[in-house]
């Protein structure tokens, strides 16, 4: 079965296609056996399971007129010029696949189906994602698995793409599956428009700096205050100050995933009594976690910096799709040291508002920004020798993805929980991530197999994190510990979403000054 086939015959303008960003680009270049770079879900159904022909059968109706599907990548002549996105013909059976789970199919089996998985690189020449199908889950349950490549989506439009395959109603009947190319789809450029676009790009550069020059002249005082900014975001990004720690280091091949979960309402109410953010408080779980299964390690806390990078969307509610990533990032240290659970969520609160008021995310921003104006070449060395340098500033990824807020079903059957996956990369050895569907929470936990063996020890940390500080019993009164109640916004937590790898080594000798603490 495939489905949006371009025209025949035809050859496409490349000026009219969605060319990689530079934080998008990266990606494909720090990509390696030991390190691929998939973001995924994985969703928990009730039973019974469709056939595997119905599945099938059903995700193309559900993509049919959805862009995503199509995409595939196409580089440049010698790498001179970022790929871009061209449209392609999707057979299903390249894409969807269906596998059981043997008895008792219990969900420690299925994290491990979910790991090996998500391991394989995808093939490049076709549209980077799949769908698995996972019969055989414990109590008449099955589940889907969604992977798709971190330069096709980020966290936010990753959910978006899930969400688009689920249905607010439990009706569903087959119907015909219409294959006909979407509005606007074009076949891939020629060879010989993929090298005028590139000359023409390259000679857009020069005129870029001259701009650049009067402008600075110009605005001198704006000028100013953007350079600083770029110089806050590059030091926040690159100067490495990390000492040495186990949740650091070279990566294996293998990878273990667990979750954990609990009430989104309890998360709520807790923020709002705390006045603070509904990320602040998750980001409070895993600071006990981690506390907790590092001392269980026998790991000393004294003088230990436990840097998460935290990913800020750039997305707009209700903006139409687009590939690629919309992220800035803020760096949070999580309070390990702590050994009160209020105590770590009120320090967690003061340094994001910290990282809010030096306008971090903004100053990363910058730097995403600049990386768009590099040439592709000198990105592309970049990326791989920021990849082998390793990056030093950062040692736990925490991400906060917000899902579907109603039930919702898939081939009419109710989907019961989803659960995220994060991929780990540049020596940071863990991830997790938040997602919320629904009224509940879950905690999706990815760990280097070969480095942290007890990962499921970490899971448990969490777990217990989120029944000591989450539990209702937990919330302090409004005239209590945590001060004045107040209203922690939720619109506030939508726009912290999802996972942001550190970009490109770029701008030369400025970053060794900055890597030398000189800038």
């Amino acid at each position: 079965m495939s489905l949006a086939s371009p025209g025949k015959g035809e050859t496409g303008d490349v000026s009219k296609r969605e060319r990689l960003s530079a934080l998008d680009s990266i990606f494909l270049p720090m990509e390696t056996e030991n390190q691929p770079l998939h973001v995924g879900s994985v969703l928990i159904l009730e039973g019974p399971p469709p056939s595997p022909d119905a599945f099938r059968h059903y995700v193309a109706a559900q993509l049919a007129t959805m862009p995503f599907h199509r995409r595939r990548l196409m580089r440049m002549p010698l790498d001179l010029g970022r790929p871009i996105w061209v449209d392609a013909q999707v057979d299903l059976l390249d894409h969807v696949h269906h596998g059981v789970l043997p008895p008792p199919g219990d969900e420690a089996q299925l994290c491990a189906m979910v790991a090996q998985v998500m391991h394989p690189p995808l093939d490049r020449s076709r549209p980077l994602w799949q769908l698995w199908q996972v019969d055989g889950l414990a109590g008449g349950r099955w589940a889907v698995l969604a992977k798709a490549h971190h330069a096709l989506v980020d966290g936010r439009s990753g959910t978006d793409v899930v969400g688009a395959l689920l249905t607010a109603s439990s009706h569903w009947e087959e119907r015909p599956v219409v294959s006909h190319a979407a509005a606007g789809s074009q076949p891939p450029p020629s060879r010989l428009a993929l090298v005028a676009d590139l000359v023409c790009w390259l000679g857009r550069l020069p005129v870029r700096a001259v701009r650049f020059a009067v402008h600075s002249v110009l605005a001198p005082r704006k000028t100013g205050r953007q350079v600083a900014r770029l110089r806050l975001g590059l030091a926040q990004v690159l100067r490495p100050d990390l000492p040495p720690s186990v949740l650091n280091g070279p990566l294996g091949s293998d990878r273990t995933w667990r979750w954990t979960g609990g009430s989104l309402t309890d998360v709520v109410h807790l923020a709002h009594a705390a006045d603070c953010t509904v990320n602040d408080v998750y980001l409070a779980v895993p600071a006990g976690g981690y506390r907790r299964f590092l001392l269980g390690r026998g790991e000393p806390l004294q003088g230990m910096a436990l840097r998460a990078i935290v990913p800020v969307s750039r997305r707009r509610r209700g903006e139409p799709w687009r590939p690629g990533n919309l992220a800035s990032a803020v760096f949070v240290e999580l309070p390990v040291h702590l050994a009160d659970a209020r105590d770590r969520l009120s320090a967690v609160r003061s340094r994001t508002r910290q990282q809010k008021a030096d306008r971090v995310a903004e100053a990363t921003e910058a730097v995403v920004r600049m990386a768009d104006h590099l040439p592709a070449a000198l990105l592309l060395q970049g990326a791989r020798a920021y990849g082998r340098a390793g990056q030093g500033r950062v040692n736990v990824v925490a991400s906060n993805v917000p899902g579907p807020s109603e039930l919702r079903y898939f081939a009419g059957r109710r989907v019961l929980e989803i659960a995220p996956w994060l991929p780990t990369a540049q020596e940071v050895r863990t991830t997790t991530t938040m997602m919320s569907y629904a009224g509940r929470f879950t905690i999706g936990i990815t760990g280097d197999a070969r480095a942290l063996p007890d990962l499921e020890r970490l899971v448990a940390e969490v777990a217990r994190e989120v029944a000591e500080l989450v539990a209702p019993d937990a919330i302090a009164s409004p005239t209590g510990q945590f001060g004045s109640a107040g209203c922690a916004s939720e619109a506030a937590h939508r726009r912290r979403t999802f996972f942001w790898i550190l970009p490109v080594d770029v701008l030369g000798r400025s970053v060794k000054k900055i890597r030398r603490g000189t800038l």
